[in-house]
């Protein structure tokens, strides 16, 4: 009934927890322990690992993702600062060619009046297929128009532009290009590239001017995916900003010098690519420059970090959100897991509990069975599986077995004389001077039937058996249990002790050493009573 019970309880306690999947699970017995059970370990171990993984990977991927971004924003700034220096490389050999040609027939031809209407016919020709060449214009020695490609003879002097100044105090014959100005002529923003023309005897004698539209480095510039806060400009060597994308004519000739991008460029070289802040609108962009081979001229185009990590940004959200989801995944997954070991934890605990009360239950009726009621000591059939045991483990191991047996003198007298609750008593006093008097864990003190018990000793001679029958038949005279109808007028135990040795009596069963005991027990009865009869050899 106790393991039915048990049973019940802990399918209740499953019931209960699967009808609901919150709330507290009912309490778990206390045969269940508080250890930690290897399995919820190695469980939490696992979770830890798998979330360890998760974070990992995702912050594998986010940064990975964003190296890539980088490697091809870097990648797209170099390609168009490639794409703008051979522009612009391009625009401005041509106009040194243009240049070294038209200087080279003023020498031949001279530079005066009387040339300037030959000279005007070949910049026209010169200049008319050529869209990115705004004009071209030879001046004097004063500065005064000599010729124009426009074909329009223009009054004016140009004494007082910076290309005609340096040409003048400087003796280099190589092209010169200044900052941008306002054409004179059309009013547009104008790069100036200029050489110097010189007399047979190397004195000045002009400037021939040949003017590119910043228009048509817009064109280009136009076509560049710069983004929303993307630029692309070329400067002068000296810092000097000529054109710069998006166009804003007021930075137009603007001193960059002491910009990020400049001090990189003498720093680290002609070619280079770096996250660097702007001077003109304290931007951060991965800018990649390129300085041009022949001209002090340095071009770069650069994309803004909020650009180039827009998209990644996004991508990164949309990661971690997933990587979030998953993880609340593994948790709920892993609460459910916990509950469902908890769960199990507690129907085994409930059935250990239920099994221990079942021994124990078992080992009370097996301990009842093996009981005698009355006086606590061994039943008769305790006595009798013991017995047949040891007397085959005698058989194995070749040790002795003992037999006690003693019975209480005049007991029937003591009944009749004393009544029956008074003989009970009698018989309880003497089963505890019985099993006081024998001292091992091996020993079994039993009632064999009535007034009669027994002692099996295994491995015990003789001489051991009669030392103890001789104890016990001395405790229970010193009960001092009175008992008129006694010689001695207290109650007495007249005892056998009976003992096999297995190597002389091969077959010997328990009933002949049981017989063995039974006759010595009746040999000191015979004898007086109050004593002990054994097969031990005199001494």
């Amino acid at each position: 009934m106790q393991l039915h019970d048990a049973l019940m309880d802990a399918v209740k306690d499953a019931a209960n927890h699967n009808a609901r999947d919150t709330g507290a699970l009912p309490a778990q017995p206390e045969a269940a322990g508080s250890h930690k059970r290897p399995l919820i370990a190695w469980a939490g171990i696992a979770f830890f690992c798998m979330c360890a993984m998760l974070l990992g990977m995702t912050i594998w991927i986010v940064w990975s993702s964003r190296e890539v971004r980088l490697r091809e924003a870097r990648a797209t700034t170099e390609h168009m600062a490639r794409t703008l220096a051979t522009q612009a490389y391009m625009e401005l050999e041509i106009a040194d060619v243009m240049l070294e040609d038209i200087v080279e027939q003023i020498r031949r031809e001279g530079n005066s009046d009387a040339t300037g209407e030959r000279l005007q016919s070949h910049l026209q020709q010169l200049s008319r297929n050529i869209v990115e060449i705004n004009g071209v214009y030879i001046f004097d020695r004063q500065g005064e128009w000599l010729a124009a490609s426009s074909g329009v003879q223009q009054d004016g002097n140009n004494a007082d532009r910076n290309y005609f100044i340096y040409h003048k105090t400087h003796a280099q014959l190589s092209s010169h290009i200044s900052a941008p100005v306002r054409s004179k002529s059309s009013g547009q923003w104008v790069l100036p590239v200029s050489r110097r023309v010189e007399a047979a005897d190397g004195s000045f004698a002009g400037v021939v001017l040949i003017t590119l539209g910043l228009d048509s480095f817009e064109r280009v510039y136009a076509t560049l995916n710069l983004g929303n806060t993307g630029t692309a400009f070329f400067a002068l060597d000296d810092g000097t900003l000529i054109y710069r994308r998006p166009f804003q004519a007021d930075v137009i000739g603007m001193d960059i010098s002491s910009g990020a991008l400049l001090r990189a460029y003498r720093e680290k070289g002609p070619v280079g690519t770096a996250m660097m802040t702007a001077k003109v609108d304290e931007i951060e962009r991965l800018y990649s420059y390129r300085h041009l081979e022949r001209f002090p001229l340095i071009v770069a185009a650069g994309l803004s970090r909020e650009d180039i990590f827009a998209e990644w940004q996004r991508l990164s959200i949309q990661i971690v959100l997933a990587s979030l989801a998953a993880g609340a995944a593994l948790i709920y997954l892993f609460r459910k897991l916990m509950r469902q070991i908890a769960l199990r934890d507690r129907i085994e605990a409930s059935l250990r509990l239920a099994t221990t009360q079942l021994q124990r239950a078992n080992a009370d009726l097996a301990a009842r069975a093996s009981q005698d009621g009355l006086t606590g000591l061994a039943n008769r059939r305790c006595f009798d599986e013991t017995l047949a045991q040891e007397l085959k483990r005698a058989q194995r191991s070749g040790n002795g077995v003992s037999l006690i047996m003693l019975d209480v003198d005049f007991f029937k007298k003591f009944n009749d004389q004393y009544g029956h609750v008074a003989g009970d008593a009698c018989l309880q006093a003497v089963a505890g001077a019985v099993a006081h008097s024998v001292g091992r864990s091996e020993d079994l003190a039993a009632r064999y039937g009535g007034e009669e018990f027994a002692v099996i000793m295994p491995g015990t001679g003789a001489a051991g058996a009669l030392d103890v029958a001789e104890a016990i038949r001395a405790a229970v005279e010193a009960l001092q249990i009175p008992h008129a109808a006694s010689a001695s007028g207290v109650v007495t135990v007249s005892l056998g002790a009976a003992t096999l040795h297995p190597e002389q009596d091969h077959h010997t069963d328990s009933s002949a050493l049981i017989r063995q005991a039974d006759a010595l027990l009746y040999q000191s009865k015979n004898s007086g009573r109050n004593r002990v009869s054994s097969d031990a050899p005199a001494t």
